[in-house]
């Protein structure tokens, strides 16, 4: 029975620290490639822009 408590104990221990750092540092690189993917979009269209007015 202890070595069943021992990995209910790991099992939890993990599920309270190790996933919510993994969903967050999953969120910042979802952020951040959105930002870079958009920035490249208005970067695009500007330039697009400056060359259809010349």
């Amino acid at each position: 029975m202890n070595a069943l408590q021992d990995a209910f104990d790991l099992a939890v221990h993990g599920l309270l620290t190790e996933l919510p750092a993994q969903l967050v540092t999953a969120a910042v690189a979802a952020v951040t490639a959105a930002a870079v993917k958009a920035w490249k979009k208005r970067r695009t269209a500007v330039a697009a822009e400056g060359k259809a007015e010349q």
